[in-house]
C-alpha cells in the first residue's frame, strides 16, 4: 500500500477529529517524522553550526558570520534564511519535535486504548460459524470467546459500537518504544532548559578549582597516577571541597563518565606538561605569555604537549605596542613557546618521549632573542630544573595535567532510560510480534458466527499465529472456518 493510499483510508470526513486522530496515531506518521528529523540531524553534522559563544556575544558573532561567508559566499544569504547554520534552533527543527511528540503521545494512547475501527474489506477476515448451543444467550457466546482467549493471554478490551471484542497479544513492547521515545524528547527539552557544561577545564596536581555554577563546590585534582612517559591507562582521582573542607572523593577514568555530588564528569585526556615560573634577581615573578593567550600575562604558565608526533598551525602575534599585525608558523606538536615581553625574551620548550629502558620523558629549553634565530641557550632536563639567563632564574617543573569536562543535566537521565526502553521494545517486539484483532458475534438464520479481523498488519498475507488461533478458536467454540486466511 502507497503512501497516498494509506493515509486515504484514514480518512472520513464524515468525522475529521477522529480522522486526524488515526492519522497522527499512524506508525507510518511516526517514522516520516522521525525521517525528517535525521534529515536535519545529518545537515547539522555535515554544515557547520552557530556556537552558543556566538550568540551571546555580537563580535563573536560577526567573525563568525564572516568566516562563514568566505567559506559559502552567495550561498550563505539563503541557508542563513533557512536557518541551516542554527538547526537546533530552527522553526523546523522544533515544529518537527513537537509534531512527533503529539504523533508519539497519540500512538502511546492508541495501544492503551485501541480506537481502530473494524478493518474494512479486510483480506485477513476469518468467519466462524456454527449452531448455537441450547439457551446459550449473546453475552454467554461471549463470554465463552473472552474466556477461550484470556487462556491464551490475550489482554481484551469491549467496544461500545455492538458485541465487539478487541484483543491483542505483546501489545507492551510497542507502547515501550513510543515511551521511550517520548521520554527521550523530554530529556532534550529538559537539557536544553536546565543543563550547563565547562568544557576544557585543565587541572594539575595540587590545583584547586572553583566549579561555580551555584554549586558551591571546588575540585583538587588529588594523585594523577598516570607516571610521565609513554601511553597509560588514563585516570585522574578528584576531591571535591565544600567550604575548604574535604565533601567527597572520585575517580575519573578514561572514556567512562563519572557522576560526583550531583555533577557528571568526564576526563578528556591526560598530557604531558610542564609548569613554568620566572623571577628576577629580586624575586619578583616576571610576567609570562604564550602565543595562544594573546596580549594576556601570568606569573606562571603550563605548558602541555602532545604525546604523538603531529604538526599544528597557530598565529604568532607581535606584542609590540602599536604594532597590530602578525605572522603565521608552523608549531609542532610536541613544542611550545614561552614569551618574556618585558626581556625581549622568547624560550622553545621540546618534549621526547622517554627514551628506551627509562620512564621519564626528555625536556629541552631553548632560549632566543625576539628577532634573532641563533640560541643563547640550550639545556635538557629530566625532572625539575632550573636555568639562570641575564640573572632572572626561570623554573620548569614537569608534571601531567588533566583536562576534564563537567556539568549538570539531569534530562540526559531521561535521554538514557529513554533509549533503553527503545532498544528494550524493539528487540522484544523482534521476538514476539504484535497480535491484534478484532471480533464480532453475528447472529443469522439460526446460526452463531464469529467473525476475527486482524489489525494493522504489515502485509495482506496472514501470519502463522492467525492461522493458529483460528484454529484453536474454532475447536474451542465448536465452530467452523470459512474465508481466509
Amino acid at each position: 500500500m502507497s503512501i497516498r493510499a494509506h493515509f486515504a483510508e484514514l480518512w472520513h470526513p464524515e468525522d475529521v477529529l477522529d480522522s486526524l486522530w488515526g492519522i497522527f496515531a499512524s506508525p507510518l506518521t511516526t517514522a516520516l517524522l522521525l525521517l525528517s528529523l535525521a534529515v536535519l540531524v545529518c545537515l547539522g553534522t555535515l554544515l557547520p553550526q552557530r556556537p552558543a559563544t556566538a550568540l551571546a556575544d555580537p563580535a563573536a558573532n560577526g567573525l563568525w558570520m564572516t568566516s562563514l561567508r568566505e567559506r559559502y559566499h552567495d550561498r550563505a544569504s539563503w541557508m542563513l534564511s533557512l536557518g541551516l547554520f542554527d538547526l537546533e534552533r530552527s522553526l523546523w527543527f522544533r515544529g518537527l519535535l513537537g509534531l512527533l511528540g503529539f504523533s508519539l503521545v497519540l500512538g502511546a494512547v492508541d495501544w492503551i486504548w485501541p480506537r481502530h475501527a473494524w478493518p474494512s474489506n479486510s483480506p485477513l477476515e476469518t468467519n466462524l460459524s456454527g449452531l448455537p448451543t441450547r439457551d446459550e444467550s449473546t453475552t454467554q457466546f461471549i463470554e465463552r470467546v473472552k474466556n477461550a482467549l484470556q487462556q491464551r493471554r490475550y489482554r481484551l478490551l469491549a467496544s461500545r459500537d455492538g458485541p465487539l471484542l478487541y484483543a491483542d497479544r505483546y501489545a507492551l513492547f510497542p507502547f515501550l518504544v513510543y515511551l521511550g521515545l517520548l521520554l527521550v524528547i523530554a530529556g532534550a527539552a529538559l537539557s536544553e532548559r536546565t543543563a550547563w557544561w565547562e568544557d576544557g577545564v585543565d587541572l594539575r596536581r595540587g590545583q584547586v578549582r572553583a566549579l561555580g555554577h551555584g554549586t558551591g563546590l571546588a575540585l583538587r585534582a588529588e594523585v594523577l597516577p598516570v607516571k610521565l612517559g609513554r601511553a597509560q591507562p588514563e585516570q585522574v582521582s578528584l576531591t571535591f571541597l565544600r567550604q575548604e573542607r574535604e565533601s567527597a572523593r572520585g575517580t575519573l577514568h578514561a572514556r567512562a563518565p563519572a557522576f560526583h555530588c550531583g555533577l557528571l564528569l568526564f576526563l578528556s585526556s591526560t598530557q604531558p606538561a610542564v609548569l613554568v615560573q620566572a623571577q628576577d634577581k629580586a624575586g619578583r615573578s616576571l610576567p609570562l605569555q604564550m602565543p595562544e593567550t594573546g596580549a594576556s600575562q601570568f606569573t606562571e604558565l603550563s605548558l602541555r604537549f602532545r604525546e604523538e608526533e603531529s604538526s599544528r598551525y597557530i598565529v604568532m602575534l607581535n606584542l609590540t605596542p602599536g604594532n597590530p599585525s602578525g605572522r603565521y608558523f608552523q608549531q609542532e606538536g610536541n613544542e611550545q613557546y614561552v614569551l618574556v615581553p618585558g626581556r625581549d625574551l622568547s624560550l622553545r620548550v621540546v618534549y621526547s618521549p622517554p627514551p628506551d629502558g627509562e620512564s621519564q620523558p626528555v625536556f629541552q629549553v631553548e632560549a632566543f632573542r625576539n628577532g634573532e634565530s641563533t640560541s643563547l641557550l640550550v639545556q635538557q632536563f629530566q625532572g625539575n630544573a632550573s636555568l639562570e639567563i641575564a640573572d632572572d632564574r626561570y623554573t620548569f617543573q614537569p608534571h601531567r595535567d588533566a583536562t576534564i569536562r563537567f556539568g549538570q543535566d539531569y534530562g540526559m537521565g531521561l535521554v538514557l532510560g529513554g533509549a533503553a526502553l527503545v532498544l528494550a521494545g524493539l528487540f522484544l517486539g523482534i521476538l514476539r510480534p504484535v497480535q491484534r484483532l478484532w471480533l464480532a458475534v453475528r447472529f443469522a438464520d439460526n446460526q452463531i458466527g464469529l467473525a476475527c479481523a486482524a489489525v494493522g498488519g504489515a502485509s495482506h498475507e496472514a501470519q502463522p499465529w492467525q492461522h493458529r488461533l483460528v484454529q484453536e478458536l474454532a475447536a474451542d467454540l465448536a465452530l467452523q472456518t470459512s474465508g481466509a486466511p
